[in-house]
């Protein structure tokens, strides 16, 4: 009897542990394997603090002038009247006195396109287009200046019409960018 009694009572204990213990077993195994996950993504947000705060420091000691390049090169923002004077800028060194300047932001050209954020560019386009009357040296000085300009600009396109005076009517687009 007392050997059936030893049988039933290991017979009851392997069963209590498939049926039971076997089951939350496995559910704490699963939860220590999240807590390490857990774990490992905690220490990952604290490198990743670090990495922020030195690079802050590194950024607080820049020159402020050369955050003001860094800014002018590709700005957080589109200013289309900022961006309008510094043209009129340029071109007033030669002379030419810009006329029909006008904006066009690149989002309207593929509004139907639907863009995953992981291919979503990190910048914007505008297209900027305007018109002037100048002789073609001044020109050449224009587009060497636009060329040099600090302001990423991707030139588009440009016509021109001849005139008798030796003038020509010329039209300018250019692609400059910001950030998102």
């Amino acid at each position: 009897m007392k050997n059936n009694t030893a049988i039933i009572l290991l017979l009851l204990s392997i069963g209590l542990f498939y049926t039971f213990t076997s089951i939350q077993y496995q559910d704490a195994k699963d939860l220590h394997n999240l807590a390490n996950e857990y774990q490992s993504v905690l220490q990952n947000v604290s490198a990743i603090g670090e990495l922020r705060d030195r690079l802050l420091i590194t950024y607080e000691k820049l020159p402020r002038a050369e955050i003001d390049r860094l800014n002018k090169i590709l700005p957080d923002n589109i200013d289309t009247v900022r961006l309008a004077l510094d043209l009129d800028g340029m071109a007033s060194r030669y002379s030419i006195s810009i006329k029909n300047i006008q904006a066009t932001s690149g989002a309207n050209e593929a509004t139907g396109i639907v863009v995953l954020p992981e291919y979503a560019s990190a910048y914007e386009r505008v297209t900027i287009s305007f018109g002037f009357v100048s002789s073609y040296e001044n020109f050449m000085l224009l587009l060497a200046d636009l060329e040099k300009n600090l302001r990423i600009m991707d030139i588009r396109s440009i016509s021109f019409k001849a005139t008798d005076t030796g003038f020509y009517d010329y039209q300018v687009s250019v692609d400059t960018y910001w950030l998102k």
